[in-house]
């Protein structure tokens, strides 16, 4: 049974949630009825904006027993703690197809118990499919954006 308190803790995130769609349809609207393109290319922006830093979700930093981490975070590009912000990073370059120039593997200490590794670091560095989707739409967007503003200032 889910308490009130994480009830509405709940439909605070989705009232929130909401809030900002709300204000990108509403942003829509208003560009195509007034035929604003540059409306239309700011509400691009902030769109591209909240999914990169501002949308609550969780961290989903795969752990090496092969689970999600499911701490809230704010913006797809970052994690809850240093160690899986360094992991988050390294998948952040991959989706760029390049590898993290300030990486550098774990000195293993012979004395650990290390336990068993279901998931090897190339594979914990992915990032959900759905956060590398949304990612890309959102680079685009952003791209698409500074362009399409700096072609209006010439």
């Amino acid at each position: 049974m889910v308490s009130r308190k994480a009830a509405r803790r709940g439909f605070g995130r989705d009232l929130e949630q909401i809030v900002w769609w709300l204000g990108f349809a509403a942003l829509v609207v208003i560009g195509v009825y007034t035929w604003n393109w540059r409306l239309l290319l700011l509400t691009l922006l902030l769109w591209s904006f909240y999914e990169i830093c501002l949308v609550r979700t969780r961290c989903r930093v795969k752990t090496r027993q092969g689970n999600e981490c499911i701490e809230q975070v704010r913006g797809r590009v970052f994690a809850h703690d240093k160690r899986h912000q360094g992991i988050k990073n390294d998948g952040l370059w991959q989706l760029i197809g390049r590898t993290n120039p300030s990486y550098r593997p774990p000195v293993s200490d012979p004395n650990r118990a290390t336990g068993v590794v279901l998931v090897a670091p190339k594979v914990r560095h992915r990032l959900s499919q759905e956060d590398r989707y949304i990612l890309y739409a959102a680079f685009v967007g952003l791209v698409v954006s500074l362009v399409g503003m700096l072609w209006g200032l010439f």
